[in-house]
């Protein structure tokens, strides 16, 4: 057992003085209106749940109970205010609330303790559920791109000369796309490792969206060729605050996602403005859409719904999660809704900050 089990902290100290204080009032009502001893011995059993529900060392229930017999015999038994008694029967009356109290208080920390340990239990179980997942996911979808460069460069050294030019850009690109896909996931796993483990830093400044937004949409045009993306700003001058880097990192995951899951040629439309004290961006594609059934599931860690990849390559399920990670750690929102007549729509917020003219 811990030590700050047995020994009760301050706050705990403070926490059953005002249990004790609160039952020798409402006791002291009960007096006077009549109620029966028992009732009043009940008020300071409740005290000792109580006490036992908001204090965390286990040590404060006995205390209180112990507190609770002598203020029973200090306040409600004659003569009143003092710790003698004259009744013979009151020494017997004092063990069993003692007694009661102190069973109460204990049954009370035993399933305060087993609740407890259970939801550790539970804690550990969902991490090593994360754990498998993320093993078993990474050793399935990192086979495909790693086969796939092995292959080509096994093939080059051992084709190179009889290869014409066409075929050997061809392979030098198929290399390239996988290395981008795998320096993504890194990427990815990396940040998601450090927002968990609150090791992330943010450079927060005031940034303008359109350079961030343009940013981001150079890095995509130089591994995308089938999706033409166009940008619209509906306000000038939307400044923002936020960490730029990762930003265009929220962006590339969010226009991969819209590339993935859309066909070759299919437009990918981005919009910015502002909305009162918020920048609102959108990035808007033409695909087949997301069911209604799981769009509260495409932020969970690991999901990747039924929808194939072009490519033959499983999502890790990585990008969403640490897409709305991101936003809210910037105090934004991240969401998800349908686009008209067809498609999705990725809404996120950023907190916008005020223009400052020199004058």
């Amino acid at each position: 057992m811990s030590k700050e089990r047995i020994i009760p902290s301050i706050k705990d100290i403070l926490i059953t003085l005002l249990i004790l204080s609160l039952a020798s009032v409402i006791g002291n009502l009960f007096w006077k209106l009549g109620f029966t001893e028992t009732n009043i011995i009940t008020v300071y059993i409740l005290g000792v749940l109580l006490t036992s529900i908001f204090t965390k060392s286990q040590t404060s229930s006995a205390i209180y109970s112990l507190a609770s017999v002598l203020l029973f015999n200090f306040f409600f038994t004659e003569p009143r205010l003092t710790l003698h008694a004259y009744e013979t029967g009151y020494p017997v009356t004092f063990a069993v609330m003692f007694c009661a109290a102190l069973i109460t208080g204990t049954l009370a920390n035993r399933l305060k303790e087993n609740t407890r340990e259970k939801e550790i239990a539970a804690v550990l179980a969902k991490n090593e559920q994360l754990r498998a997942n993320l093993l078993r996911s990474i050793s399935h979808d990192l086979r495909t791109p790693l086969t796939s460069i092995s292959g080509n460069a096994s093939n080059l050294i051992s084709n190179y000369e009889k290869m014409d030019e066409s075929i050997r850009k061809q392979i030098f690109q198929d290399i390239y796309d996988d290395s981008q896909w795998l320096i993504s996931l890194v990427e990815n796993l990396l940040s998601i490792t450090r927002l968990e483990e609150g090791r992330m830093n943010f450079n927060m400044s005031s940034y303008l969206m359109d350079e961030v937004i343009d940013e981001a949409v150079r890095h995509s045009n130089r591994k995308n060729k089938n999706h033409p993306i166009s940008v619209a700003y509906k306000d000038e001058l939307l400044l923002a605050k936020m960490d730029a880097k990762l930003i265009i990192q929220v962006l590339l995951n969010l226009i991969d996602n819209a590339i993935k899951y859309t066909p070759e040629g299919t437009e990918i439309h981005i919009t910015a403005e502002r909305i009162e004290h918020e920048i609102l961006v959108q990035v808007i594609d033409y695909g087949k859409g997301i069911p209604n059934e799981i769009k509260a599931q495409v932020f969970e860690m690991f999901f990747t719904g039924n929808n194939k990849i072009v490519d033959s390559r499983r999502s890790l399920g990585l990008g969403l999660p640490l897409c709305k990670s991101i936003i809210e750690a910037h105090g934004g929102e991240i969401t998800l809704k349908d686009n008209e007549p067809c498609g999705s729509v990725f809404c996120f917020t950023l907190p916008a900050d005020e223009v400052k003219m020199n004058e």
